[in-house]
């Protein structure tokens, strides 16, 4: 069952805008901090290891908590969980400078700090994907659209942040500029404050939805091939990152305009990928688009291992940044929209630890190789391990979409009579609001229920799924009773 949504760009909802400039201003900030505190780390210790370190234990609990960060958002919706997160990264960010320049700041407590700065991040970056659902709605072609135009206003802060944070590193100093990092937080804060709130159905907090949520990842063929994909990307790209300040180290006598060349390129590639992806989004089917930026990104990487000018190495870094949304607009999207609503809270941080859970190992790894291999070497694995997560997506465009996953356990097949199918919709009211089965009839009306329209649509999605039928929406809106809709299915099978 789909909700009707207007076709029009997301960017007509004032509270879309408001989420996309929001995330301009936290994430301008954020990536100034991602040149400069690693730079700061390299410079003064010479170690990459150490740069790598930091860079995991800033990853490390995104996967670790990513469990108790859906039910977080599932708990407090994703505006409440945002804004607190904004307030606490402002703090954070502007600790570092503030005990740097007190003269309390080891490098123990530099490791405290960011590793605080994940544990954030764990909730934050699901929180922020949600609200867009919140925001634009739930059409397929339209959440593709608004994550693309999400990653063009992270990208351009990408592009502008680190061109940034070069020339003022030189200024003043690595850490001074994450003075500036707390404020974009601070401004996002303001900005998200302003919308409406939604209200959250009352959820428990238990781990028994997470766990579904993870058993319909990986019974959904489409979910599972994406999650593969993105953890081969979430192993692959920190490499790359990382790969940059020392490419501008090692092959361009360790200047730092460089280093925010680079990095600046990173993100004029993915602006660029994503206003195509935006604009294509309505036309082509996910599946097939994330297979086509794969296969880009993997040709263009195989670029990057041969040494070149710096102004060549940057345009082949935004080359094969410009087809990363393409790959990662369309998972989301499916990520967003292909679960019953119910489950989404509780398996967009699964998808994200299947993307984040190899990070910290890949940086950890990654600095280490820098110290012993030349960073071409390191860069042409990187291509082959690209190779392959393309075949990977093209194989899953080349066969026919089966639809989403059964919600719960497969049921043996029997034949439907009136005490089947009420019974069984019993079962789907009592896993969604709570109330037990033995407590609901034919004869019950939604309203006796506390089923809203919103709940009854997450209803008539797991109903058409236990059952194998079609709900039209115009139907659904007539049904008064649970009788109405075992009638309904009863007439349809």
């Amino acid at each position: 069952m789909t909700t009707a949504t207007a076709q029009s760009s997301p960017l007509r909802s004032w509270q879309f805008r408001r989420v996309i400039a929001a995330e301009f201003a936290s994430s301008v900030g954020t990536q100034m901090t991602t040149l400069a505190l690693p730079w700061f780390v390299l410079m003064t210790t010479g170690s990459p290891a150490r740069m790598g370190l930091v860079f995991v234990i800033q990853i490390l609990p995104v996967p670790l908590l990513s469990v108790p960060a859906g039910l977080l958002v599932a708990r407090w919706g994703a505006r409440r969980v945002t804004i607190v997160g904004d307030i606490a990264n402002t703090a954070l960010a502007a600790a570092v400078p503030t005990l740097y320049l007190a003269g309390m700041l080891p490098f123990w407590a530099l490791l405290v700090l960011v590793a605080l700065i994940g544990c954030v991040a764990s909730a934050y970056l699901s929180a922020q994907r949600m609200l867009l659902t919140d925001t634009i709605g739930s059409d397929e072609g339209a959440v593709t659209a608004g994550n693309a135009l999400f990653e063009t206003a992270t990208s351009s802060a990408r592009l502008i942040g680190p061109a940034i944070a070069g020339f003022l590193i030189a200024g003043i100093g690595a850490l001074n500029v994450l003075w500036v990092d707390a404020a974009s937080f601070a401004v996002s804060a303001a900005l998200l404050t302003g919308l409406p709130r939604r209200e959250q159905a009352p959820q428990p907090l238990s781990a028994d939805k997470m766990a579904e949520g993870a058993r319909y990842l990986f019974r959904d063929r489409v979910l599972r091939t994406m999650a593969l994909a993105a953890l081969g990307y979430g192993t692959l790209m920190p490499v790359v990152l990382l790969a940059l300040p020392v490419m501008a180290r090692s092959r361009y006598d360790a200047n730092p305009h460089v280093a925010g060349w680079l990095l600046a390129a990173w993100g004029g590639g993915t602006v660029v990928g994503t206003v195509v992806v935006a604009r294509l989004a309505r036309r082509i089917p996910p599946t097939r688009f994330a297979a086509y930026g794969g296969v880009g990104a993997a040709v263009v990487l195989w670029l990057l291992p041969w040494h070149q000018p710096a102004a060549t190495a940057g345009l082949t870094v935004a080359a094969s940044c410009m087809f990363l949304p393409a790959v990662t607009a369309p998972a989301v999207a499916l990520l967003m929209l292909r679960p019953p609503e119910h489950l989404r809270p509780h398996v967009v941080p699964v998808f994200g630890a299947a993307v984040f859970v190899a990070s910290p190992m890949a940086y950890a790894v990654a600095g280490v190789l820098f110290e012993h291999l030349a960073v071409g070497t390191v860069l042409a694995a990187v291509a082959v391990g690209a190779s392959l997560c393309a075949l990977v997506l093209v194989n899953l465009a080349r066969r026919p979409d089966d639809g989403p996953a059964p919600q719960g356990p497969v049921l043996p097949t029997v034949p439907l009579s009136q005490d089947v199918v009420a019974d069984q919709l019993a079962e789907i009211i009592e896993e969604i609001i709570g109330i037990p089965k033995n407590h609901i009839s034919t004869d019950s009306h939604f309203t006796d229920l506390d089923i809203d329209p919103r709940t009854l649509v997450e209803v008539m999605v797991a109903a058409e799924e236990r059952f194998a039928v079609r709900i039209p929406d115009g139907v659904a809106q007539g049904f008064k009773t649970v009788g109405h809709v075992v009638d309904h299915v009863l007439g349809a099978a």
